[in-house]
């Protein structure tokens, strides 16, 4: 199996990086997944020359809004083309944003998406690009990655503990953070299943994200309390933006059953995500 991931530098990109290279499986990178997606005949070339397996387009946090773009829709069209021509497997990152928050439990793969945000509405967009144009895909949606790579919630929570004295949190939405290097494991194991070719094929849809629950200031104050392990923080008090009366908690909590039926993979808790990248940010460093 030969993965080429593009994105190489997005937090995903580099913690399946590392989980391919553990586990000895070959792959290739694309650092910048725009700049691969917007050059289609350049990435076909390198596609032809690597022949790889599967192709893997890994967004950070500023391409989650560049995919929000008709010209990101159409770039994900071209790609879904080309490996379908390639004979390739694509496995597409989604997200929870597909749905609209409402219902009172976890969103499974068949329920129907209702995207409130241009950031939805875009994902759910390329969801059908990939799902119509190319048949070998695997679509895998998840929800508040964090890792200790990059610009995301986690390392900016880090810089704010150790200069500021209080942390303000929008408590309006609760789902399962995930540990960027969880969901890299997740993702190999899946394409190591589907690479066997078994009968039936397992192409389709998938949800995985971290087990519990949680709303933000339930992150912001394990992070703290974890944190102070490490660094010397600031941080006294976590403050909550106050709900109106009556007003609705939006719920994107994403069931990840179906991978564990199909695959045999289970959930990892996001607070052990959290200790592993404390671990990796302040111990390799130090070293």
């Amino acid at each position: 199996m030969k993965v080429l991931i593009l994105g190489g530098q997005s937090q995903v990109g580099l913690a399946l990086a590392r989980v391919l290279d553990s586990r000895h499986l070959g792959y290739a990178v694309l650092a910048d997944l725009r700049d691969s997606l917007t050059n289609p005949a350049t990435l076909q070339q390198t596609m032809q020359q690597y022949e790889p397996t599967f192709v893997i387009p890994c967004p950070d946090e500023a391409d989650w809004h560049w995919l929000a773009s008709d010209v990101a829709v159409e770039a994900m069209r071209k790609l879904a083309q080309a490996c379908t021509e390639m004979g390739i497997g694509l496995l597409h990152l989604s997200t929870e944003q597909v749905f609209d928050g409402t219902k009172t439990s976890a969103y499974t793969e068949s329920d129907e998406p209702n995207p409130q945000s241009a950031i939805g509405q875009s994902c759910w967009r390329i969801e059908e690009v990939v799902r119509q144009h190319c048949p070998h895909h695997l679509i895998v949606r998840t929800s508040w990655v964090f890792g200790p790579d990059g610009d995301n919630w986690l390392t900016r929570l880090l810089q704010q503990a150790v200069t500021e004295s209080t942390v303000q949190v929008d408590d309006g939405e609760r789902s399962c953070p995930t540990a960027a290097a969880d969901l890299a494991r997740v993702l190999v194991a899946i394409l190591l299943q589907v690479d066997c070719q078994v009968e039936p094929p397992l192409w389709g849809l998938y949800h995985y994200a971290g087990s519990d629950v949680a709303n933000r200031s339930i992150f912001v104050e394990t992070v703290v309390k974890a944190a102070k392990s490490y660094i010397d923080v600031s941080v006294e008090r976590v403050e909550t933006t106050a709900q109106e009366k009556g007003e609705r908690i939006v719920n994107t909590e994403l069931s990840s059953r179906k991978v564990l039926n199909v695959f045999g993979i289970k959930q990892h808790p996001w607070r052990r995500g959290v200790q592993d990248s404390l671990k990796q940010l302040y111990e390799t460093t130090s070293l």
